[in-house]
């Protein structure tokens, strides 16, 4: 084989890696066509690695712990990001959605901020309140919604 069917051997798989797959946070975030799809896929991603995280600080893993914060604060923003504009949502719905979204956002950044130290202790703290965001929202944004 010549040189050009080598290289072409290796870097269209690639290519094809690269623009197909949506890599985000290692894990597979689908792109749907629904925002609150979309959303769900970035709380899933959180939730794994808020359930990683908190083995990871357990097991004394604070680069591990440090790695994860960040994703789980990528993740905020992924959700920051979404256009509500093309949801089902009313606008109180976005509304709230948007409120629950910030506390989120916030507590996320204290988590942050606590792994960035280097402090296992305030990490696990900040994590319980992260999830108490997370079941705010999902206790507060879905009743009603059967």
């Amino acid at each position: 084989m010549g040189k050009l069917s080598l290289f072409l051997m290796a870097v269209v798989p690639l290519s094809f890696i690269l623009t197909v797959g949506n890599s985000t946070f290692g894990k597979e975030l689908y792109e749907a066509d629904k925002s609150e799809e979309k959303v769900k896929d970035a709380m899933t991603i959180m939730q794994d690695d808020l359930d990683d995280l908190d083995d990871a600080i357990m097991q004394e893993n604070v680069a591990l712990a440090v790695k994860l914060t960040h994703e789980l604060d990528e993740a905020s923003h992924f959700i920051c990001h979404i256009d509500l504009e093309r949801s089902t949502l009313s606008k109180d719905e976005q509304e709230e959605f948007e409120r629950l979204r910030k506390t989120l956002h916030r507590r996320l950044h204290g988590l942050t901020e606590a792994a960035d130290k280097g402090d296992a202790d305030a990490m696990l703290e900040q994590s319980f309140k992260v999830r108490e965001a997370c079941d705010t929202c999902h206790h507060d944004f879905k009743k009603g919604k059967g």
